[in-house]
């Protein structure tokens, strides 16, 4: 009778994990460059070896959730007509150094130059590799060509290096809508030529408000299922208990 328990706290405690998920990507509807979670989920296997039917054999019941990566589905473009404001077109992020050190990729090309002139976004993270600006120019004389090139009238200050990694699914969610490579990821690696950049636009978020909200009612019905089971199985243990008395 326990079992029954057991398996429904795990259904529950999944599809609370799944609401975690959808919240965040409610959150950051809006967010730049901002791509969906993507949930899954998990048989689990909990009952001791001891136990098992078969020696060497755990067995169990229940499920649980685990993020399997994000979406990689294009978002939308907004154009802005900021000449420092770039949106990638097709796979590939913008290598991005923070204050600590750490390097970290992101999709969001919301872009300034900071008071040294050198490119960064607008938490201060410095475009990789660096790229900055003559003493006698303005952000707004800038032009960034499809491949990256950046100029200032006729001269090239630098290159925005487009980067991607062979499995994006396994990079770590660093915050702030950036993302570190991982072993499982593979080292960062050119983009294919493919992708491009393109000036005054910027990715919004690749979240669907209804698709999020018509998962998160679901979400919502199977919790209450599973918490209205575990009301069921108190109530047979009550009946069960009763009886032997």
């Amino acid at each position: 009778m326990l079992e029954g328990m057991y398996s429904a706290a795990a259904g529950m405690a999944a599809q609370q994990q799944r609401l975690d998920a959808l919240s965040n990507d409610v959150a950051n509807v809006n967010t730049t460059g901002y791509k969906s979670v993507r949930v899954a989920f998990r048989d689990l296997l909990y009952t001791p070896e001891w136990l098992a039917t078969q020696r060497g054999v755990t067995e169990g019941a229940g499920a649980a959730a685990t993020a399997v990566g994000r979406s990689t589905q294009q978002g939308s473009f907004q154009r802005t007509e900021q000449p420092l404001d770039v949106a990638l077109s097709g796979p590939g992020y913008l290598q991005m150094k923070r204050t600590d050190g750490t390097t970290v990729l992101t999709r969001d090309g919301n872009l300034r130059f900071d008071g040294n002139g050198r490119l960064c976004s607008q938490r201060g993270e410095i475009v990789q590799p660096e790229i900055k600006l003559p003493a006698d120019a303005t952000g707004t004389d800038a032009k960034i060509a499809e491949d990256g090139r950046v100029t200032i009238g006729t001269t090239e200050i630098g290159r925005i290096q487009i980067v991607t990694v062979p499995s994006p699914d396994a990079m770590r969610a660093a915050g702030d809508n950036g993302f570190e490579p991982t072993g499982e990821s593979g080292a960062v690696r050119a983009a294919p030529a493919t992708t491009t950049l393109q000036q005054g636009a910027l990715e919004m978020s690749s979240v669907d408000m209804g698709d999020a909200m018509a998962e998160m009612l679901e979400a919502q019905r199977a919790y209450e299922m599973a918490s209205k089971a575990i009301q069921a199985q108190d109530r047979a243990a009550e009946i069960a208990n009763g009886i032997k008395r």
